[in-house]
This record gives structure tokens, C-alpha cells and sequence, in this order.
């Protein structure tokens, strides 16, 4: 999902370089998705994993469960969402606005119902689904709206651009990943 390949994103043993760490801003528990993160500021080429010994625990019980799952799943999410929309979150929540059309024809429908032939509307599921799929479609919009002008505000401000600009030279022989020989 994050477009960065590797098996193990769990592994605690992890080594970055100090001057592209350092440009990786980490809330919550993101710590899971760090190489993810790090391919917002530097190419994925650049990213690689080595097979590391994992000895069974021996003392202690693991905080591992199934209760974690969730927690998971939602920073995952958010990588996506951040991954891919940071510099644009309107044509995500515009993308989810264009489930509301749908529901303009089924109030089209209803007031012709209502205003054409004459027929009581109000106790039929099709107004409160056409309402309420009114009044999402607006809610993302205008979510959509908010969240352009703060990722503005976000990126105007300070010395964060809302793109890396990559080399487009190969690597250099001392760059990105050697196996250590």
C-alpha cells in the first residue's frame, strides 16, 4: 500500500542516515511506517532491507495482540492518505463527494413524486437516504475546501516543500544502499 518494498516493517532494528531522518516528521505511533515515511523525502531506490537473526523472547510477555490490529490499520491509512493526497487532500475528499450525485436524483425523483403526481414522500427510506447523501456529498466538500487551505497555510509557512525533488542522475557509487561486503 505504501509503494515501498519490504518484508518487514516491524523489525526494530533500523539504520538511517542522519541527515534524511531528520527530515521525517513522526507522530503517534508511526515509527511502524518509518521507511514509508522516509520515501516522501527520498526515492525508494534508496530504501533496502537485510536479513536479520531473531531470537525467541526469553524473558517478559509479548504486547503483541490482536487489540494492536485496529491501532495498525489506521496509521496505515493515514500513511496512504498523507503519502498521496498531502499536497492535494481536496481531490480526496472531492473524490468521495462524487457519491453524492446519486443522491440529487433521488430528491429529483422524490419532488416530482411529491410536486407531479401529487403522492406523500415523507414516509418513504428514499428521502432520509437522499437527504443524508445531500448533506455528506456537502460535508466533503467543504471539508475538501478546509483541508486545501490548511495544507496552503502548511506549506507557505516554513521551509517544508509539498514535493522532493529527485535526481535524475544515477546513484553514485557511495549512494543509497550496498550490501556491506
Amino acid at each position: 500500500m505504501t509503494g515501498v518494498k519490504l518484508r518487514d516493517y516491524g523489525c526494530s532494528l533500523k539504520a538511517f542516515r542522519g541527515s534524511v531522518i531528520k527530515s521525517v516528521r513522526l507522530y503517534g505511533e508511526m515509527h511502524r511506517f518509518i521507511p514509508a515515511w522516509l520515501a516522501t523525502v527520498t526515492t525508494p531506490r534508496r530504501i533496502a532491507q537485510e536479513p536479520t537473526t531473531h531470537h525467541a523472547r526469553t524473558a517478559g510477555v509479548s504486547k503483541y495482540g490482536i487489540s494492536r490490529t485496529f491501532r495498525v490499520i489506521l496509521d496505515l491509512i493515514a500513511v496512504y492518505f498523507f503519502m498521496r493526497f498531502r499536497a492535494r487532500p481536496g481531490h480526496f475528499f472531492g473524490a468521495s463527494a462524487s457519491a453524492s450525485p446519486p443522491s440529487g436524483l433521488v430528491l429529483t425523483w422524490l419532488a416530482w413524486i411529491k410536486f407531479g403526481l401529487g403522492e406523500q414522500i415523507g414516509g418513504r427510506p428514499a428521502l432520509i437516504v437522499g437527504i443524508g447523501g445531500l448533506i455528506a456529498g456537502v460535508h466533503f466538500i467543504t471539508t475538501g475546501v478546509l483541508s486545501e487551505l490548511l495544507a496552503r497555510i502548511y506549506f507557505e509557512s516554513g521551509t517544508i516543500r509539498s514535493y522532493s525533488a529527485r535526481p535524475e542522475r544515477p546513484l553514485a557509487a557511495d549512494e543509497g544502499w550496498h550490501k556491506p561486503a
